[in-house]
């Protein structure tokens, strides 16, 4: 009897063509070749204008800024800051707080850290500033007070309601003023810019610098609020927010 033909697995197409079928399958549910060698890596970008304003002094800054993952890895922001500089003086360092839902809204997000993965990009306008520390929001909130209780005093007084405007005491108003100059830090003069992206690995962390410049009609601009504490507006209420537009340059 003839011993039967052994048919070895190398030479079996049938088994070739499932086995790169299955690899080509598996290699499609993966990243690109090329991502596998690429280090973690941001790039940030700016729109052109900033936004800055302020409350009684205390200095708020709103970029429009997009951040792309343009490397292999994911990526997880921890932070973002604004670093100020006047003359290569450090003046303020302002972290994002919110940021805008969409562009086209007004609904805000608690800023939190958020991951990117390859190819990803996030781009928001977010809002930059810091809540008074402990000190100075029990000062704000005791001259406020003071102010409220001399405004609800007048406004219960028979010759109130002829007045559109309640004009607070002098003496009340004057600390607002003085809480205003410590705090404020738009003033004429050249500025820099410094948008620092903090992430979870410190090799990742990239920062990239701007330059603006704000003139005198733009400071008069922001302090015009000042004119109305007398009446409590811009202290706890506010006929509208002053802001000024500015055109800002990479560095």
């Amino acid at each position: 009897m003839e011993a039967a033909a052994t048919t070895h697995l190398y030479s079996n197409w049938s088994f070739w063509t499932v086995l790169v079928s299955a690899i080509a399958v598996i290699l499609s549910q993966l990243p690109p070749v090329r991502l596998w060698f690429k280090k973690a890596k941001l790039d940030i970008g700016m729109y052109s204008k900033i936004s800055i304003t302020h409350k009684v002094g205390n200095p708020n800054l709103q970029i429009h800024l997009i951040v792309n993952n343009i490397g292999g890895r994911k990526v997880r922001v921890k932070g973002i800051t604004a670093s100020i500089t006047k003359y290569s003086e450090l003046i303020a360092t302002l972290p994002a707080q919110n940021y805008l839902e969409n562009q086209n809204g007004q609904n805000t997000l608690l800023f939190t850290p958020f991951s990117l993965n390859p190819s990803e990009e996030w781009a928001h306008i977010i809002n930059l500033l810091n809540f008074f520390n402990r000190e100075n929001e029990q000062e704000y909130r005791r001259l406020e007070a003071r102010m409220l209780a001399n405004y609800r005093s007048k406004k219960g007084t028979p010759n109130s309601e002829s007045q559109d405007l309640i004009e607070i005491d002098e003496n009340l108003v004057q600390p607002f003023h003085s809480f205003f100059d410590k705090h404020f830090i738009w003033r004429t003069g050249e500025y820099q810019l410094t948008v620092n992206i903090n992430t979870d690995h410190e090799k990742t962390n990239i920062s990239k610098k701007y330059r603006f410049t704000i003139f005198e009609s733009h400071t008069d601009q922001l302090k015009e609020i000042t004119d109305k504490y007398k009446f409590g507006d811009g202290i706890w209420w506010s006929s509208g927010l002053a802001s000024v537009i500015l055109d800002i340059k990479e560095a």
